[in-house]
């Protein structure tokens, strides 16, 4: 497990063949929310199931939904994470203030798809927003990534 803040954990490491994201998640306010992700879901008929109790505490969340984006990335949607408020965390380079993320996330994924507008429809239905901001020149071409975000931070 990778710290960043008060958080048990915001990136775990698992040892296996690939070199590859194993799932990616994402948190709602309550459990309350989290219903009414599991309503949206099936209302949109995307396929996800119920963690088990077992699979939330290996999480560290109080509860937790898994599915598939349209790329086939596991994604992981969770209401309460577990916070290490005895655990003081210490970054490992000088901080002129305390190191948090809090409400503004981790930072940034970068998703490759082939089906660019499904991936794009199904983030928006997760309640991310953006859009085309730049293209970018590659060996194989230009691309034109899609910035979306999940906060005011961007």
């Amino acid at each position: 497990y990778l710290r960043m803040d008060i958080w048990h954990h915001r990136f775990v490491m698992h040892v296996g063949d690939g070199d590859d994201l194993v799932y990616m998640g994402w948190r709602v306010a309550g459990e309350p929310d989290l219903r009414e992700m599991e309503q949206l879901l099936a209302d949109n008929g995307i396929n996800f199931r119920v963690a088990s109790q077992e699979e939330n505490d290996e999480r560290r969340v109080l509860g937790h939904l898994k599915l598939k984006d349209p790329a086939g990335v596991p994604v992981e949607i969770f209401y309460g994470p577990r916070v290490d408020m005895h655990l003081p965390f210490h970054p490992g380079r000088r901080m002129h203030d305390r190191f948090v993320t809090y409400n503004a996330g981790l930072g940034h994924c970068l998703i490759a798809s082939n089906d660019i507008r499904a991936s794009y429809d199904f983030y928006r239905l997760l309640g991310l927003s953006g859009s085309i901001e730049y293209h970018l020149g590659t060996p194989g071409g230009v691309i034109k990534p899609i910035f979306m975000h999940c906060n005011d931070r961007h």
